[in-house]
């Protein structure tokens, strides 16, 4: 049985091995969540054959989105107060595992109730797994490289969208969609033996039971809950059309699903610029990235479909609209960071929870508008969500400001 103890609040001793330095073990972390991101997202550019191969419609497969985020919305906060009771290496190993054994089970098991319920188990983990890797990246450098480890740990998100997703796709056209998530599940062992092989176990010492608690309460506050508004709505806007990009793709360039995984391969290789761009200047000002972001986002959701009828206009748009994705997952991250010094693992479990929050709920209206309406307006309607959420940063920023403003005043008189 692991020791229980509490990560939040103990002081921890670092013993891997010393041949591996920091830039090794920050990769692994970066592979692990390449692995348990792809995951989730791997539906994403199999939709339409999914919907075809299970006899249902593509809204209706768009739950396979749904249900995941929806689990790590409401299951991940419980999981991440409990993973901090035990060692971060032997959770993550855990993690990773269940990871691994449920694509297993979609690839053999290939019914849409079992599909349902092996997401839900997988995202249920995911927020405790990303928080986990973020601070154990963050750990090991100085205050001033935490936004190049992040972005560095991102890159596994980043090669989600480059290798993942249209990887998965190309797969999936080639030997059918289970044969997708076969491939994950062989990468997730793979994942697991170098977990074991190059981090070894952190020797911690229990402190006091009641700081999981004094966290919660010092996090549950207007400023820090309006951070995590904004994380749902930016994920919100982002995912209403990007859960469905390979439908939306298909019907605007009338393409086969072949040509489709290298369009998906242009928005995935435009993340790593997006990814290193972010990562560099976020920590200036975590709110003022946000709302850049988002005005990028929405312009590129917007003009997807007018530039649909030439190459070169489409391309330019999938690459701004693929640079801005990857880029808002960076910034998100260490604007909540900044928000909560004191009680950073909880905080990004919490902001990884919203950010599925918002990803449920923006598959759940792209599924909406593509039936009701047209899988040609998801763009419009995320473009939609993505305004709100630059209207709140706005609002913020002039609070921020204004609160300075007093403080620097009162300390004058």
């Amino acid at each position: 049985m692991p020791t229980k103890i509490d990560r939040s609040k103990v002081m921890v001793t670092i013993t891997e091995p010393a041949r591996y330095s920091s830039t090794c073990i920050i990769a692994l972390l970066a592979f692990i969540m390449f692995v348990t991101v792809t995951s989730e997202f791997v539906v994403m550019g199999m939709l339409p054959m999914m919907a075809l191969d299970l006899n249902i419609s593509l809204a209706r497969a768009g739950n396979f989105v749904t249900w995941f985020a929806l689990a790590a919305s409401i299951f991940g906060p419980v999981l991440s107060l409990f993973s901090a009771r035990y060692s971060s290496r032997n959770f993550l190993l855990i993690a990773v595992l269940i990871f691994t054994l449920s694509n297993f089970i979609i690839a053999l098991v290939q019914q849409y109730y079992i599909i349902v319920a092996m997401r839900i188990v997988q995202g249920a983990l995911l927020p405790a797994i990303a928080s986990i890797i973020v601070v154990e990246a963050v750990q090991r450098v100085t205050a001033e490289q935490r936004g190049w480890a992040i972005s560095n740990v991102n890159l596994g998100i980043v090669m989600t969208t480059i290798l993942g997703i249209p990887g998965s796709a190309m797969l999936a056209n080639a030997l059918g969609w289970s044969a997708s998530f076969a491939a994950l599940a062989v990468l997730g062992l793979m994942a697991t033996a170098m977990l074991l092989m190059m981090i070894a176990p952190t020797h911690q010492v229990a402190a006091q039971p009641a700081r999981a608690l004094t966290d919660v309460t010092w996090l549950w506050r207007g400023p820090f809950l309006r951070h995590l508004l904004l994380s749902a709505l930016i994920f919100a806007g982002m995912f209403t059309s990007y859960t469905y990009i390979a439908a939306l793709l298909t019907e605007i360039t009338d393409s086969q699903h072949s040509i489709i995984g290298w369009l998906l391969m242009i928005f995935g290789i435009s993340g790593i610029a997006g990814n290193a761009l972010a990562g560099r200047i976020v920590d200036a000002n975590p709110l003022a990235a946000t709302a850049g972001v988002a005005l990028l986002l929405a312009i590129a959701m917007m003009a997807i479909v007018p530039a649909a009828e030439h190459a070169f206009f489409l391309t330019l748009v999938l690459v701004l609209w693929g640079g801005a994705h990857m880029a808002a997952f960076v910034i998100n991250q260490v604007r909540v960071m900044q928000a909560a010094q004191h009680a950073q693992t909880l905080a990004l479990s919490l902001n990884i929870s919203a950010c599925n929050l918002g990803i449920a709920l923006g598959a759940m209206f792209g599924g909406y508008i593509s039936e009701r309406v047209s899988i040609e307006f998801v763009g419009y309607a995320g473009a939609l969500i993505l305004t709100i959420a630059l209207i709140t940063t706005k609002a913020m920023l002039l609070c921020k400001t204004a609160n300075v403003s007093f403080i620097e005043e009162e300390t004058r008189t």
